[in-house]
């Protein structure tokens, strides 16, 4: 139930701010904002330091954000990042990384002014396909071997600020909470199955471009 307070929370912020637009006229209205994202991802939790795998590091992460505008403060749109951890044992496992492939849902909440720079609240929840550094029996005895877990759930709320360089683009930088239901998410490597116990939390900072696109008159 917990996790579904910030999308709760947002909901009733957009019915709010969406009746409040509707009594203005002349406004014009963005159609889309499109953002490209780079940045660094901090593991927390378990993931530093679980049984049957190397523990996390710092890494770094990059993205995609393609949202529509429902009103002049909310957007609502589809998000992709790419997280890739470093891991702590990088001696007997040379080149291998824990990643997180995470498509999601995203809804966000600016606060427009007069002003260039723009806070936003985001909201975001969907899927992540993690992919974990596992230590696995073989043939020629135990081994590291990056291993493709079962999807799991995935959301998280954030806070950034945008500030215009144009009329149509900018810049951003956001921190982002992420929680994923990971616990009894599962791998299998030649028929033995291999489980990730725990839920998976990070932080991650980004830094990026944001574009808009369109616009119309209400």
């Amino acid at each position: 139930m917990k996790r579904l307070i910030p999308f709760t929370l947002f909901l009733a912020l957009l019915a709010v701010n969406f009746a409040g637009a509707q009594e203005q006229e002349g406004y014009v209205k963005d159609l889309m904002e499109v953002n490209f994202f780079g940045g660094g991802g901090f593991p927390s939790g378990d993931i530093e330091d679980f049984s049957d795998t190397v523990g996390a590091k710092t890494g770094y992460n990059f993205g995609l954000d393609a949202g529509f505008f429902i009103t002049q403060a909310w957007v609502a749109g589809l998000n992709f990042t790419y997280t890739e951890f470093k891991i702590n044992d990088d001696a007997n496992a040379p080149g291998l990384h824990h990643k997180l492939y995470s498509p999601n849902l995203y809804l966000k909440y600016y606060f427009t002014g007069q002003s260039d720079f723009v806070p936003y609240l985001k909201a975001q929840g969907g899927t992540v396909f993690p992919k974990f550094t596992t230590l696995v029996g073989s043939v020629g005895g135990k081994r590291y071997r990056e291993m493709s877990y079962d999807p799991v759930f995935a959301y998280g709320i954030g806070a950034g600020l945008f500030v215009f360089t144009t009329d149509f683009s900018g810049l951003f930088v956001e921190a982002n909470y992420l929680r994923a239901e990971s616990s009894g998410s599962k791998a299998d490597y030649n028929g033995t199955e291999y489980s990730f116990n725990s839920d998976l939390s990070q932080i991650d900072i980004h830094v990026g471009i944001r574009i808009l696109v369109g616009g119309s008159s209400e």
